[in-house]
């Protein structure tokens, strides 16, 4: 493999008096890569003067010179890091433009009559759907079983339990449908094992996921007067090469790619609003109440029986409120997450701590870590001006059977 090529900033660091080992360990090169390109540029390191200086004068020269070092490579990663922001905002507005907008409003579906109640507000939780990952029963003791067809039976499952509570469950008027997008929408391709875990491309989850849930939003949207849509993306669909989530650019991986791509998809549904943001966190009010959506990987520890990571939840809620409380701010009322994929209520002084479940089920990295073994669901509730949450469902996805979501032809997800 051909070796990068030297940009500005490095030429003119080997331009400087710093040492070929310095330079090495600064810019991520051999030393040997170092010497030969000085070389090549007729560059010669000054060799130290045999004048006699001073302890403060070599003290001084050192700390100006480690000092000058580490600036210059840390403005050579802020460049990195300012470039590669920049590809991924070109890419986004890629994926917004190549979308063919085809998907258009339904006639508007006219609500049975409700009673007399004040109107209230209706929140899905919609993440860890994993479009890509393949679990087959021959390798989970016959417990476990996931693929791209499932996930279509169990999205269409959850889109008629969604439609059927709104129609023939609510006796109060719905003034809109909150739709959270939790991350870990899709897959991705990370390299876990020592073998390769990934059986469907990477452009094949972004696009097959992307007609589906277009399709399910479409046809969501006639059963309310609007819908909006929150997201946050997942720890999964990060690169391959993050062996984490970075802190740095959250945003950009293929959860936000997909929901650029959703975005154009259902540009037509025109009660159909989009909070697209770069955001670690979506923070959004309904009915009055605030709200704080994370997909949940940055809560760490608990125990595997459970699965709550109870300590970690404790100092989101307490360094959230802090933060909120600094600024003169109310805090948040109900934290939505995602990514332990199984559903969890914790309450706190102002509401409550709601963890969703997934679309999966028992996968392989479950059995074998021993976890609780839960039914894949998803959250619904609504929301009232006065009260807060009120009725909660949680669908269970595992009854799904078929769908009747129309795919392009060239959609090759097994």
């Amino acid at each position: 493999m051909n070796a990068p090529n030297w940009t500005d900033q490095e030429i003119q660091l080997l331009k400087s008096d710093v040492s070929n080992k310095k330079l090495a360990c600064t810019l991520g090169r051999t030393e040997a890569a170092i010497r030969g390109k000085r070389q090549r540029m007729g560059i010669k390191v000054a060799p130290s003067t045999a004048v006699p200086t001073t302890f403060e004068e070599d003290k001084k020269k050192t700390s100006d010179r480690h000092w000058k070092t580490d600036y210059d490579a840390l403005n050579v990663k802020y460049k990195k890091a300012v470039e590669q922001a920049s590809v991924t905002d070109q890419l986004v507005e890629l994926a917004k433009d190549l979308a063919p907008i085809k998907y258009s409003s339904m006639p508007l579906v006219i609500p049975k009559e409700r009673g007399g109640g004040r109107a209230q507000s209706a929140v899905l939780l919609l993440s860890d759907t994993h479009v890509g990952q393949i679990v087959s029963p021959d390798q989970t003791l016959g417990f476990g079983g996931y693929n791209f067809d499932t996930f279509l039976n169990r999205l269409q499952f959850l889109e008629d339990g969604v439609t059927s509570i709104l129609q023939d469950h609510t006796t109060t008027q719905i003034d809109e449908l909150v739709i959270c997008l939790g991350g870990d929408m899709l897959d991705g391709a990370l390299a876990h094992g020592a073998e390769a875990k990934q059986k469907n491309t990477l452009f094949n989850q972004f696009y097959g996921a992307g007609h589906a849930l277009a399709q399910f939003i479409r046809n969501l949207a006639p059963h309310v007067p609007s819908v909006r849509l929150q997201c946050v993306v997942g720890n999964h669909p990060r690169w391959g090469t993050q062996h984490k989530m970075p802190t740095e650019n959250r945003y950009s991986n293929l959860d936000h790619f997909l929901y650029a791509y959703l975005q154009a998809l259902t540009g037509e549904v025109k009660n159909v609003s989009w909070n697209l943001n770069k955001q670690p966190f979506s923070l959004f009010n309904v009915q009055g109440f605030r709200f704080h959506l994370s997909h949940g990987d940055h809560l760490r520890g608990g125990d595997k029986a459970l699965g709550i990571p109870n300590h970690a939840v404790g100092r989101m809620v307490s360094s959230t409120t802090q933060l909120y409380g600094k600024h003169d701010l109310a805090s948040p009322h109900y934290y939505l997450l995602g990514h332990m994929h199984r559903g969890i209520q914790l309450p706190h002084a102002r509401g409550s701590v709601l963890v969703n479940g997934g679309f999966p089920g028992l996968d392989t990295y479950g059995l074998i870590s021993g976890f609780s073994p839960v039914d894949p669901s998803q959250l619904f509730f609504f929301v009232h001006p006065k009260f807060g949450k009120t009725a909660t469902y949680d669908i269970q996805l595992k009854f799904a059977t078929n769908n009747h979501y129309e795919l392009p032809k060239d959609v090759d997800c097994i």
